[in-house]
C-alpha cells in the first residue's frame, strides 16, 4: 500500500515542479531585459516585410541613411496580433513600402533591432499599443 502512495506523491510533486519551472520559462520569454528602455531611438525608414503572426509581430524596416550612416535593415518586434488589434491596428496598418518614423527600445547587444513602441505615419497618424485591455484602463 505504501509504495503506491509514495509513487502518487512523487508524481504530484513532479507535476508541481514542472508547472513551476514552465511558468518561470514563460516569464523569462516575456521579459523585456533584451531591450534598452532607457535609450530609446527614433528612426525613419521603409517597411520591407511584415510578419503578422503569433506570438509576436515583427517588422523588417530599412532605416534611412542619416548622419553619415548607411541605410540598414532593422527588425522590430511588437506584441501579439490580438494586442495590436485591440489597440486599433489591422494587418494593413503597416505594409511593405510604407514609410514612417519608428520609436523603438533598441536591443542591448547592439544588434539592429528592438521593441517597437510607436509608429508615426507620414500623415501624422500615430500607431501605438497597450497591454492593458480597454475595459481595464
Amino acid at each position: 500500500m505504501y509504495p503506491k502512495k509514495s509513487l502518487l506523491q512523487a508524481r504530484i510533486w513532479l507535476t508541481a515542479a514542472l508547472i513551476v519551472a514552465w511558468s518561470f520559462a514563460a516569464q523569462a520569454h516575456h521579459s523585456g531585459a533584451a531591450y534598452d528602455e532607457e535609450h530609446q531611438q527614433t528612426l525613419k525608414g521603409t517597411v520591407k516585410t511584415v510578419n503578422w503572426t503569433n506570438p509576436h509581430i515583427t517588422f523588417h524596416v530599412e532605416a534611412d541613411a542619416t548622419d553619415g550612416k548607411p541605410a540598414a535593415e532593422w527588425v522590430f518586434e511588437v506584441s501579439s496580433p490580438g494586442v495590436l488589434t485591440r489597440s486599433g491596428w489591422t494587418k494593413h496598418s503597416l505594409q511593405p513600402g510604407d514609410q514612417a518614423e519608428f520609436r523603438i527600445a533598441p536591443l542591448r547587444d547592439g544588434s539592429l533591432g528592438g521593441r517597437l513602441i510607436q509608429v508615426t505615419q507620414p500623415d501624422g497618424k500615430v500607431l501605438s499599443y497597450t497591454l492593458v485591455p480597454p475595459d481595464q484602463e
